[in-house]
């Protein structure tokens, strides 16, 4: 075969795988390129993005997500008697500069000086609807504290604490804050409701 028609046949093979990648091209689209023998480096360019760039990018958390504990500080502060009971006004504080939410009851456990848990941890009540409530930099959610007063339970207390230990809603670390001085527990009814916006 003399080279002229061996140019003919090569040129016919080009033309051929040509078309070839052309309804390649319409079909696919980018990811062919590669396949029709372009240049390697532009199919590199595609994405030259560092995969431990693509991941951190992907773990970044959403603004305004679950308050954490770290996120929280707690207090909690005596609002009245009324109806044979006491009441409290149980809250957490967003410390961060950011924005994040809570949804529902936290836990709550009453220590002394020691540590040692004081009674039983406080059971849910009805005070308040359970919604998320969105804090807001330096913003408060308030949940009511409830215990009856030692006159109506023939004096029937538990001892006096001197701390509180504090479960954030969807949390399994605490935060600590001292016991208001008027805070006793009696009757063996301790309870808590859901986190609303405003203190009820």
């Amino acid at each position: 075969m003399d080279a002229t028609k061996k140019n003919g046949e090569k040129s016919r093979k080009q033309i051929r795988n040509t078309r070839l990648c052309a309804a390649a091209l319409t079909t696919v689209g980018v990811v062919a390129v590669t396949a029709c023998g372009a240049d390697t480096d532009a199919g590199k360019q595609l994405d030259a993005t560092p995969q431990s760039q693509k991941l951190a990018a992907t773990a970044q958390p959403a603004k305004g997500g679950d308050c954490t504990t770290d996120d929280l500080k707690t207090a909690l502060k005596p609002t009245g008697q009324e109806m044979n009971s006491k009441y409290f006004d149980l809250t957490l504080t967003n410390t961060t500069d950011g924005t994040c939410a809570l949804r529902g009851y936290p836990g709550l456990s009453l220590t002394d000086n020691a540590g040692q848990r004081i009674g039983k941890p406080a059971t849910r009540s009805n005070n308040g609807s359970v919604r998320t409530v969105v804090l807001g930099a330096g913003k408060t959610a308030h949940a009511v504290v409830q215990t009856p007063d030692r006159g109506v339970t023939d004096g029937k207390c538990w001892a006096k604490p001197s701390r509180l230990k504090v479960y954030p809603p969807n949390n399994t670390a605490s935060l600590t804050a001292t016991a208001p001085g008027s805070l006793e527990v009696c009757g063996d009814t301790f309870t808590v409701g859901p986190f609303t916006a405003r203190a009820l």
